[in-house]
């Protein structure tokens, strides 16, 4: 007999005011989610934001000194294909 996984779901209870409310169920309503799946997803990537933006990079001591090197340094100018690709006009340095 094959095993099924269980799904864990634990309900969460929230307060929101009447106007905060209306907002969230507009929102809902116009990506055809219900309110709990729409409420769920942003809390989700606001949360994976938050984790995103507070990120710590490892790297050698030698990796981090050419990274400072590279920021103390002068600015060096863009090659010409990368001010195509931007679409803007750059000054030479």
């Amino acid at each position: 007999m094959a095993m099924q996984a269980t799904r864990k779901e634990t309900p969460v209870s929230m307060r929101f005011r009447d106007d905060d409310l209306a907002v969230i169920d507009r929102g809902a309503a116009l990506l055809g989610l219900s309110r709990t799946e729409f409420v769920r997803r942003a809390a989700l990537h606001d949360a994976q934001l938050a984790m995103l933006n507070q990120t710590v990079v490892r790297v050698s001591s030698e990796t981090y000194a050419d990274f400072l090197a590279a920021i103390d340094g002068p600015v060096q100018p863009l090659p010409a294909k990368a001010i195509e690709r931007l679409g803007r006009n750059v000054l030479p340095a």
